[in-house]
């Protein structure tokens, strides 16, 4: 399964960079991302998925947040 690099613009409208094989070639593209981006630009996120309609089912979740005290 690939991991695959997005921006998220408000009101979580998805953008698709890349995607990649390796888990560390994403790692670098998105950590390189967020380096270079200025205040204001569209969060970048990567996610690992089977395909591009599951990673982007995935990004569009709400999810709850956690239970306070647990870790």
């Amino acid at each position: 399964m690939p991991y695959f690099v997005y921006r998220i613009h408000p009101p979580k409208r998805l953008e698709r960079v890349d995607a990649f094989e390796r888990y560390r070639d994403a790692r670098e593209r998105v950590r390189a991302m967020r380096k270079s981006a200025s205040p204001g630009e569209p969060v970048v996120r990567m996610i690992f998925a089977a395909d591009e309609a599951q990673a982007e089912q995935l990004l569009r979740e709400t999810r709850e947040p956690r239970p306070a005290g647990e870790e």
